[in-house]
């Protein structure tokens, strides 16, 4: 055999040899992804207990169609170079169980917000890649969705949102998320009395008890408007206008027909209402009556800013409406239909019943039947 016949017999079981090492660490390195991608892996660790056992409660594990979702299935990219990232990424879990950073449940609980959101941070930047890898709008069939579903959806459609924007907490516990209210209820209270002779209409605050001028007890609701004012010291003596449904004559609505709420009379103040006119209300199909009173209530509960109202409404929303999805406009429900949408919502949040009540009557008041005017 020649020298160059040689030297080619050497190249040629070179680059066999080396096709072969390059096959066997291929091999080697997709069954090891492949492995390491297992539930079993994933819950191998201790410090998995936990959202194991929240998953294993969660309809993502066991549900009427049989279908479940693995740990990779939401938390690993399913190809491409992003699942190879993913991959890499992940060897910080390697170091963190060598560190012991969540011995317990106490330390797991410490990082969960931070855990979530490295998560929520992820599937928001690859539009939810791997929820749409089972869920697409596409195939669904929004005729056999409850009505709130479909609606949500839809508007999801036509506002590009992602599916992490409002399905947060559907197989593992939601974390405590920090709520500060301070800065929006401290900007509140700085216009606590802020008004001057210019001012038309003024505004309550918060949940303000006034009486009428006859001495009889009512509580005026935030945003309630107080017109035809004048001073009488630290008092205000002003007009607050409103509507009665019948049956229902201790709350005065700020509407016909819309239950915004302005003011609660006592049994007493009921008596003492100015009637203006009566009308039968054809959607409520409910007698109404227009009614105004005169009220006597402290200067420092009103304002003339309602944007500072605004400002604690928008806020509280923002705050406590996006924990579990995405914040939801004021002009997406009617006026009554925000009521039972806030109440249906509100024992998910750490709202204070005066948040809520702040917060109802923000969204109503910016609702979809009062932005078409």
């Amino acid at each position: 055999m020649s020298q160059g016949q040689k030297k080619k017999k050497v190249a040629w079981l070179t680059a066999i040899g080396l096709m072969i090492v390059g096959a066997v660490a291929l091999f080697g390195v997709q069954s090891i992804m492949k492995a390491t991608s297992s539930t079993e892996f994933c819950v191998s660790c201790h410090s998995m207990e936990h959202p194991k056992a929240e998953w294993e409660g969660s309809v993502h594990f066991m549900n009427s169609k049989g279908i479940r979702a693995e740990c990779s299935d939401c938390h690993v990219p399913h190809d491409g170079l992003d699942y190879v990232k993913a991959k890499f990424i992940a060897l910080k879990d390697v170091w963190y169980t060598i560190t012991n950073k969540l011995p317990d449940k106490e330390a797991y609980e410490t990082h969960r917000l931070e855990l979530a959101q490295k998560v929520w941070d992820d599937l928001k930047s690859n539009d939810s890649a791997t929820c749409r890898s089972c869920h697409s709008f596409d195939a669904m069939e929004f005729s056999e969705q409850k009505e709130d579903a479909q609606k949500m959806h839809l508007q999801a459609q036509q506002n590009n949102q992602t599916c992490i924007d409002c399905h947060k907490g559907v197989a593992h516990f939601m974390p405590e998320m920090p709520v500060d209210n301070g800065a929006a209820l401290g900007e509140l209270t700085k216009h606590a009395g802020q008004f001057n002779v210019a001012d038309k209409t003024l505004y309550a605050l918060t949940l303000t008890n006034a009486t009428l001028v006859s001495g009889e007890e009512i509580r005026l609701m935030p945003y309630a408007e107080l017109n035809d004012w004048q001073e009488q010291g630290e008092q205000l003596i002003a007009t607050v206008k409103g509507w009665q449904q019948a049956g229902a004559e201790s709350l005065i609505y700020m509407e016909l027909g819309k239950r915004i709420n302005v003011a609660v009379l006592s049994d007493e103040a009921k008596e003492k209402v100015q009637v203006v006119k009566s009308v039968h209300d054809e959607v409520t199909d409910s007698e109404w009556k227009e009614v105004s009173l005169v009220v006597n209530v402290a200067k420092s509960a009103v304002t003339s800013d309602s944007n500072s109202l605004n400002a604690l409404g928008n806020n509280l929303n923002q705050t406590h409406c996006s924990t579990c999805h995405a914040a939801i406009g004021a002009e997406h429900y009617t006026a009554n239909q925000w009521i039972g949408v806030v109440n249906s919502m509100k024992d998910r949040t750490s709202m204070t019943e005066n948040d809520v009540r702040a917060v109802t009557i923000y969204l109503q008041r910016n609702a979809k039947d009062k932005s078409e005017k």
